[in-house]
């Protein structure tokens, strides 16, 4: 019990660090989305390679490593994962950045949705009634948002597929969460370094100091809610941790609202609804099925 406790604290400890990002971000609004994405790869990789020389892993990620590179078809999993994350990243950085932070706490309100969706496509699993019909309604609150505002949520759909994809993808990877993290960031790091050597029309000594101060915590502020989610996921069950993890898109539209005072039209409300009722469908599904299965 002590065990899943934990779990469940670490679980917590990472929703709520990503549900308060959006603030982290936005502070950085002043630098071009695609500069905060380029620094935030490489401190990312600069945090990971003093995470690895300092956690006594060596071993681990040297036979991790060792594999991967052994095994073309999962290096060719890691390269695309690593896009699709960095794809992630840029639009959330944008979106906050832009005056789209509730778009964004819709998508991920949506994305364990698209999660499910996706394996029931591509990996053929079996789904219970209740995420069907969790699945139907959220694709009906997403026809609401576009009838209802005339436009389609960009924001919502791409940040929803990216990470959807990006789980799928590493479904065939088997790195432990420090050693992928290391590895994603570093096959992108090539790219960051180009754009921010040749094509970035601004470098870190034209920004001020708190800016430079959080372009290179944007490693550490990265990595380390991925590092608690991985000593989550190590101690409690998967279905409670993700019970838990729409504090994240909540926390995220609380500040959306109530700080960036974005605010809600009464078209996005009612696209709002469904989706939360999609939500209700599915966690109550889920309680069900762990009755089921205890009984």
């Amino acid at each position: 019990m002590k065990k899943t406790n934990l779990g469940i604290l670490f679980g917590l400890s990472t929703y709520l660090c990503w549900g308060f990002l959006s603030l982290f971000w936005k502070l950085l609004a002043g630098v071009n989305a695609y500069n905060t994405l380029s620094y935030r790869i490489l401190f990312t990789s600069l945090t990971m390679l003093v995470y690895m020389i300092f956690s006594g892993r060596s071993k681990v990620y040297k036979e991790e490593l060792s594999s991967l590179f052994k095994n073309p078809k999962a290096a060719l999993s890691m390269l695309f994962a690593s896009l699709l994350i960095s794809i992630n990243w840029l639009v959330y950085i944008y979106a906050v950045g832009h005056g789209q932070a509730t778009e964004a706490s819709l998508g991920y309100y949506i994305m364990p949705l698209v999660s499910v969706g996706l394996s029931l496509i591509f990996l053929r699993e079996s789904l219970n009634n209740a995420v069907r019909l969790a699945i139907l309604v959220a694709g009906i609150g997403v026809l609401v948002l576009v009838i209802n505002t005339g436009n389609l949520p960009l924001v919502s759909l791409a940040l929803a597929l990216s990470f959807g994809l990006y789980g799928l993808v590493k479904k065939s990877v088997s790195l432990s969460s420090d050693v992928a993290m290391l590895v994603e960031s570093l096959i992108i790091l090539p790219f960051a370094l180009i754009y921010l050597l040749f094509f970035a029309k601004e470098g870190m000594h034209d920004y001020n100091s708190l800016e430079n101060s959080l372009l290179v915590l944007s490693g550490a502020v990265t990595a380390i809610p991925l590092l608690f989610f991985a000593e989550a996921l190590k101690r409690a069950p998967l279905n409670l941790i993700g019970f838990i993890q729409y504090i994240n898109p909540t926390i995220q539209l609380a500040i959306a609202v109530l700080v960036f005072q974005e605010g809600i039209t009464a078209g996005e409300l009612k696209g709002f609804i469904f989706i939360w009722s999609a939500i209700a469908i599915f966690v109550i599904g889920q309680l069900l099925e762990m009755r089921k299965r205890s009984s």
